[in-house]
């Protein structure tokens, strides 16, 4: 009788393990999940406190902006200007993956991916085209451009992520660049990424219903500003935002939406950061949930928020047909400290001497436009 109990103990254990184990290669397959994304441009400039209007300390505001993404559900974070203080940003935040920093500001872009999941295939991408040397942003002189990579989200699922720092300002010559930039991405995502799941996000420095009031009064081109808004939705993306908050509408007006929120679009609605999804090789997006957040604290001892950008945050319930879903032709994981960054810093450094120098008698006649 012993021997039975005991025989039986051992057969409920033995089958009480199995269970576990189906159930954690179950959760590793799973067919549907919530994924949570943020982008955040983090404002990582080496900037002292003592020389900020504001009095921002960047490496404890970048401290405090890992800890408050750490409460969320935020399962990639796509940060942009994550310059000097990168290893501050590192060490805080709950997240085991991410790419591999380009340097600080001036030799680096600032575009970095971190991921609770695997992180492969990592590219980075500079824009052709950008405007402004003394003036409207000093865009020329700053490395900007795309961040893209592969994140395995699931055993065997793959997703395409991307981030991007666009040209910051808005006269004709910084918006012209800008549709430069956009196209230049969307090609990339075309040879890179065709009919596969992709989340583009970043610092697009655009919006939608500002640039709408302002070629209706003139004061940007019409066709300009047609392709700025309707290039990544012409192409099968949907703004998260956009999509959670307007039922859709991409056609709503400044008016609109400052009476509908009670202020200027700033940090609040329509800002110029944003989230794009499209669905591709079975894996599907349902939107549940995407707001501006400025994941403020009651530890800011400085006049402002923890960043000079709102963040996007949004929530997708992912669903999965894995007979439709695809892996890339390679998965490769990225060197700790690729050659290549070398090489791109020390390019940056003699591209932008280069144009400081070409651009002197410039600079003795009108000043730096962005300071006065």
């Amino acid at each position: 009788m012993k021997f039975k109990k005991t025989l039986s103990l051992l057969l409920a254990v033995i089958l009480l393990s199995g269970c576990v184990t189906v159930s954690f290669a179950a959760d590793e397959n799973a067919d549907a999940f919530k994924l949570g994304v943020i982008s955040f441009n983090v404002d990582g400039l080496p900037v002292p406190s003592f020389l900020s209007s504001t009095k921002r300390p960047p490496s404890k505001a970048t401290k405090l902006i890992a800890r408050e993404i750490n409460k969320t559900d935020c399962d990639i974070l796509c940060a942009q200007e994550d310059f000097n203080f990168d290893g501050v940003l590192e060490k805080n935040l709950d997240m085991k993956n991410r790419t591999v920093t380009s340097g600080p500001a001036v030799v680096g872009d600032g575009l970095n991916i971190f991921s609770k999941y695997p992180i492969f295939n990592v590219g980075r991408v500079l824009w052709d085209d950008a405007y402004g040397i003394f003036d409207c942003g000093s865009d020329e002189l700053t490395p900007k451009g795309i961040l893209y990579c592969t994140v395995e989200v699931r055993h065997g699922i793959f997703v395409d992520v991307y981030t991007l720092h666009a040209d910051a300002w808005e006269d004709d010559d910084s918006m012209y660049a800008k549709v430069s930039q956009f196209d230049q991405l969307l090609k990339l995502i075309e040879t890179n990424s065709a009919d596969r799941a992709v989340i583009l996000t970043g610092d697009f420095n655009t919006n939608y219903a500002v640039f709408r009031e302002g070629y209706k009064n003139g004061r940007y081109p019409v066709d300009l500003c047609q392709k700025l808004l309707d290039n990544f939705i012409g192409n099968g993306f949907k703004d998260a935002w956009i999509e959670c908050n307007t039922d859709g509408n991409y056609d709503f007006t400044y008016y609109e939406m400052k009476e509908k929120y009670g202020c200027d679009y700033p940090r609040v609605w329509d800002t110029l950061d944003h989230i794009y999804y499209r669905d591709g090789a079975g894996v599907s997006f349902e939107l549940e949930s995407a707001v501006y957040d400025d994941f403020d604290c009651e530890d800011i001892t400085w006049e402002g928020h923890l960043s000079d950008h709102a963040a996007v945050k949004a929530t997708f319930n992912v669903t999965i047909e894995r007979k439709n879903a695809t892996k890339p032709e390679k998965l490769e994981r990225e060197n700790s400290h690729p050659v290549s960054h070398f090489f791109s810093a020390v390019a940056s450094i003699a591209r932008t001497l280069f144009k400081v120098i070409k651009n002197l008698p410039s600079l003795f006649k009108n000043g730096i436009g962005w300071l006065k």
